[in-house]
């Protein structure tokens, strides 16, 4: 595995996920009032209902950004080790096949396994 590849894909990744986080900051910055252009105390309760259920999805989506961010921070700082593509678990092999689909991995595919059935 050419690990200078994986730097210039993992940080590219990091830009583009950067940037879909600032259009939420921007978006959850505005109160359901601002972001539906209208008062609250108009509109039937369902509307409400969906603003603030549209309001949950962005935060649970912007939740995830910064979850797969320090995943992509993690794997960079094991690139500066020297570390990357060891198992965070077992400390065994993560496999240049796994890394290609997802380069921020930082468990092998037996280890993630075990982590997903414990869940």
């Amino acid at each position: 595995m050419d690990y200078e590849d994986a730097r210039k894909q993992l940080l590219s990744e990091r830009a583009r996920l950067e940037r879909e986080l600032d259009v939420f900051r921007k978006e959850l910055e505005l109160s359901l009032e601002e972001a539906s252009g209208e008062s609250p105390y108009g509109q039937h309760p369902a509307e409400n209902a969906t603003a603030a259920v549209d309001r949950q999805m962005d935060l649970t989506l912007e939740e995830n950004l910064r979850f797969v961010l320090a995943r992509i921070d993690h794997a960079l700082d094991k690139l500066e080790a020297g570390t990357y593509g060891i198992c965070d678990r077992c400390h065994g092999e993560i496999g240049v096949d796994r890394l290609e689909v997802a380069p921020y991995a930082s468990l092998c595919v037996r280890c993630k396994q075990l982590e997903e059935r414990s869940r």
